[in-house]
């Protein structure tokens, strides 16, 4: 075959396969440079460079659909998109997908498809999204250190729901500001994260339920500024040997159980530096997280060995305690963590308290456990 015939067919088939793409970052600022984006670029099913997009008024994606790959960087920043419609082909993201000032979004449909993330996963300032329900494929974030993934200031946000194929995360995972969240429901196989683990200032964070599989970190943990964080049991099975720059547990005030292995661990660990301070009485101090320790109480001994009934309450709250352990005393707290009352009495009244949530926090010889109560 002729050279220049063979050389022509290669350059077809080329441009069919890779199609006439971008050759440098792209900027789309309005809905009608979306809806044209198949038209300037025919064939365009991979980028190899980024992707920014913002601008008030674009409301949908869907001129990207044929994109299967970015492999650079993927910005949306101030749309009013609600979904991810017209990304359902997307498969990869080389590097950060940053999500930032969409305050419209309500859910991940359109990347179903999406397998991994290279770089960064940031979201930030969303009004609604609860969960992150459409990343059904998502499996693996970061390649390194310095990436990770980062949820911040999402008033809504509930749970993880959505991201149970997620199985590493490279880089920090940093969780902060999201008011409404509750536990990490949805990250149940998560078993890695190659960074720093940061929670901090979540206003409604309960527990740490769903990290039950976590088995390693490292470099630092800080869990900080979480005002109804009752409990971190779920990290229970965390390897801490790798937090050489630190465990910080501080200001969460209603958190008075805080011995689990990795924390005891790091405090055995002369090499790791450990502040725990500013928490409930039983998680206030390294000497007092140390004592338990040393004692080998569990929650779950806690748990087995205390009941407070019943629950929902009208009127008198019973506490129960085992042979094993003896009761003290106990305090009941507002859902802002305001002291309402104190008491030695293993019978409390409460006919007086309007209806609504409450903290219990019971102290007894071998440290103290805090409860949530409904009043009705």
């Amino acid at each position: 075959m002729n050279k220049n015939i063979s050389t022509s067919i290669f350059l077809i088939f080329s441009f069919i396969a890779f199609g006439q793409c971008p050759t440098e970052t792209i900027y789309l600022s309005s809905q009608a440079e979306i809806d044209a984006f198949a038209a300037t670029y025919p064939n365009c099913t991979q980028l190899n460079n980024a992707i920014e997009i913002s601008g008030n008024g674009i409301t949908n994606l869907n001129g990207l659909s044929p994109i299967e790959r970015i492999e650079e960087g993927l910005i949306i920043a101030g749309t009013d998109i609600e979904n991810f419609s017209g990304l359902e082909n997307l498969l990869y993201i080389g590097e950060n997908l940053t999500l930032f000032g969409n305050s419209d979004i309500l859910t991940f449909n359109g990347l179903n498809q999406l397998e991994e993330i290279g770089g960064k996963f940031f979201i930030d300032f969303t009004d609604y999204l609860e969960n992150f329900v459409g990343l059904d494929s998502l499996t693996k974030i970061g390649t390194n250190y310095s990436l990770g993934m980062q949820i911040s200031y999402n008033d809504a946000l509930i749970s993880f729901e959505g991201l149970e194929n997620l199985l590493e995360i490279h880089g920090e995972f940093e969780i902060k500001g999201n008011e409404s969240l509750v536990d990490f429901r949805g990250l149940n196989n998560l078993t890695s994260i190659f960074g720093n683990i940061n929670i901090h200032s979540n206003d409604n964070l309960e527990t740490f339920n769903g990290l039950e599989n976590i088995q390693y970190g490292e470099n630092f943990m800080a869990i900080e500024f979480n005002p109804k964080l009752i409990s971190i049991n779920a990290l229970e099975n965390m390897n801490s040997s790798d937090f050489y720059q630190g465990v910080y547990i501080r200001n969460n005030v209603l958190l008075s159980f805080c011995s689990i292995v990795p924390v005891c661990n790091a405090i055995a660990d002369a090499t790791i530096t450990v502040i725990i301070s500013d928490n409930s009485m039983g998680c206030n101090s390294v000497p007092e997280v140390e004592a338990q320790c040393d004692l080998a109480i569990t929650e779950a001994d806690f748990f087995e060995d205390l009941s407070i009934f019943p629950n929902p309450v009208s009127s008198t709250l019973n506490i129960k305690t085992s042979e094993n352990i003896s009761f003290e005393k106990a305090k009941v707290y507002s859902t802002l963590g305001k002291l309402i009352l104190e008491t030695s009495e293993k019978q409390i009244n409460l006919e007086t308290l309007s209806a609504g949530i409450y903290f219990v926090e019971v102290f007894t010889d071998k440290g103290s456990v805090t409860k949530k109560i409904v009043k009705e």
